[in-house]
């Protein structure tokens, strides 16, 4: 973590790191001429698996689990299919294609980055459901490690909104990862209802690391500012470079790390 800081910082002026409660500490004494600063945030969303499906319909609420029951049952009947497994390349072809007709749609650049991601792991989970005619209307993937399935990126055909695709996907999928032992599902960057009401945030923290050159720390400050007054969209944004409307401490300071509990899987390094 110290040679990693200490090698960064020598072509850029920002590092940001999402890391759990038992990394804070190394990232906090890292030996760099920066003002380090850290702040606790929310970000992936975890969801315990039980040890059957059934347990798991059980511990949902009435209304999700017969949504979860008749939209799978409807997604059969009309003799969509399944897919628990892809080669990566098939994969990538599938979500490129059906990218330009997805829900929530933000730029290619999103899609390039997820794809990037399961690219690298040594694991990999990918999934999705067809239309009896081979034609993609869900897509989802992600990896694993040890007993806890990461799913980073899913695809949703907006023309299939009534049928909820992306619930009746994530039924099979949940279903799939109890049987194969799975005791944990991490949705990337948390995720929507129905699931939203049944997931746990793990402690997890921003840390800020700034070069202290006086042309950055005058933007920082700048930033500040712009946080009060920017719409709540664009002040999101802004604490990627300044913790929550705050300026990072203008010399080196760390704060005293809270005890170790189980961490959330940490992201790579964000880099301004």
């Amino acid at each position: 973590m110290h040679c990693a800081v200490e090698a960064l910082l020598k072509h850029m002026v920002a590092l940001r790191f999402r890391v759990g409660p038992d990394r804070l500490a190394f990232l906090e004494s890292a030996k760099a001429d920066a003002d380090i600063h850290s702040c606790r945030v929310e970000h992936h969303a975890h969801l315990e698996l039980p040890r059957t499906y059934d347990e798991f319909l059980a511990r949902v609420g009435p209304h999700t689990r017969r949504n979860l029951r008749a939209y799978r049952r409807k997604s059969e009947l009309a003799g969509n299919e399944f897919c628990p497994d892809q080669p990566f390349t098939d994969f990538c072809a599938a979500a490129r294609g059906l990218f330009p007709k997805e829900t929530y749609a933000t730029g290619e650049l999103h899609l390039q980055r997820g794809l990037a991601m399961i690219e690298a792991m040594p694991s990999r989970l990918l999934i999705g459901l067809r239309r009896a005619n081979g034609e993609w209307i869900s897509l989802a993937g992600g990896w694993y490690v040890g007993d806890r399935a990461i799913l980073n990126m899913q695809l949703n055909d907006r023309r299939c909104g009534r049928d909820s695709v992306s619930l009746v996907l994530r039924s099979y999928l949940i279903e799939a990862l109890i049987k194969r032992g799975f005791r944990e599902l991490i949705f990337w960057a948390k995720t929507a209802a129905p699931l939203s009401r049944y997931i746990a945030h793990r402690e997890e923290f921003m840390g800020y690391v700034d070069a202290q050159s006086h042309p950055w720390r005058l933007f920082r400050l700048a930033c500040v500012t712009l946080t009060k007054l920017a719409p709540a969209t664009f002040g999101s944004w802004l604490k990627w470079i300044v913790p929550n409307g705050r300026q990072a401490p203008l010399d080196r300071t760390t704060e005293s790390a809270p005890e170790p509990t189980e961490a959330a899987t940490p992201s790579a390094p964000v880099k301004a």
